[in-house]
């Protein structure tokens, strides 16, 4: 007698690590997709179509969530953020004026530095500032909600301070600035107040 029918076997898609909202930690996870199969003996032998959504799996506790769960940075991510947010906001600034000034670049690598990026050199801020506008854009606004509102104002004082370096700003550095602030997800008030406490520190 031969037994034949239909099963959904589950393949793992990628590895990695997320925060999990159940164990409330960072937990290693799965990205999973089912198939279905036809079997033979209860044996799955011939794939068929894909089945059902994509879905993240906890190697710990096993639960399941859809694959957006993957946009809540884990413990590392978060403290890698500041740095990164500040490189991107720098690069920004940097490329609407003189981005070639030695004065700036060399401020703006300290400062990089300083902030938790000890191998931070001149050739990490060529690659920032090759990097799309608009891609830097989006990514910053995705990851400024996770930090306070002191430090993305902070991030926009360094990135104005390097702005200044080589003498007033510029229509165009005022325009990035505030478009780095609301990307950051600071109020026009904020902004504004944040430019004026570096103008008054640098003398222009």
């Amino acid at each position: 007698m031969i037994i034949f029918g239909w099963r959904v076997v589950f393949f793992t898609l990628t590895r990695g690590i997320f925060h999990c909202p159940d164990c409330g930690g960072d937990r290693d996870y799965r990205r999973r997709q089912g198939r279905n199969f036809f079997t033979l003996f209860f044996i799955p032998v011939i794939p068929l179509t894909k089945t059902g959504s994509e879905f993240i799996e906890c190697d710990t506790c096993h639960g399941r969530w859809n694959p957006g769960v993957l946009d809540v940075p884990t413990t590392a991510q978060l403290a890698q953020m500041p740095a990164m947010l500040l490189r991107m906001a720098i690069a920004q600034v940097l490329r609407s004026g003189d981005y070639t000034n030695a004065a700036a670049r060399s401020r703006a690598v300290a400062v990089v530095r300083q902030a938790g990026e000890p191998a931070y050199e001149d050739a990490a801020l060529n690659a920032d500032l090759g990097r799309p506008f608009e891609e830097v854009r989006v990514e910053m606004g995705r990851a400024a909600s996770a930090l306070a509102p002191e430090a993305r104002e902070s991030i926009l004082r360094a990135a104005a301070e390097i702005a200044l370096v080589d003498g007033p700003l510029t229509v165009s550095e005022e325009e990035t600035l505030s478009a780095v602030g609301a990307d950051l997800q600071l109020t026009r008030v904020q902004v504004t107040g944040v430019i004026s406490l570096a103008r008054q520190e640098s003398g222009h």
